[in-house]
């Protein structure tokens, strides 16, 4: 008798690790997931701001604006010889 609660207890033991094995497995590819979710989003916040920042550098840069300022020339002359 005491044989068999004996081997039911391990069984159950058994049993309860190997789904806690599998709890843990699938709560580490959640949090993988989301670590590499973040991850790319940290990226392309990252991407978005230095392209902001270029933006900006460009508006206050003084050679860029004489670049603007040449190039609406360009494109004012270019207006002026497609209305001929």
């Amino acid at each position: 008798m005491r044989l068999r609660f004996h081997f039911v207890f391990v069984v159950f033991c058994f049993t309860a690790v190997l789904i806690f094995t599998v709890y843990l497995r699938s709560a580490e590819n959640r949090l993988f997931y989301k670590l590499c979710t973040q991850n790319t989003e940290q990226s392309r916040l990252k991407q978005k701001l230095a392209n902001k920042q270029l933006q900006l550098e460009s508006l206050i840069n003084p050679a860029a604006i004489s670049q603007r300022l040449d190039g609406s020339e360009v494109a004012a002359q270019a207006a002026r010889y497609e209305l001929r």
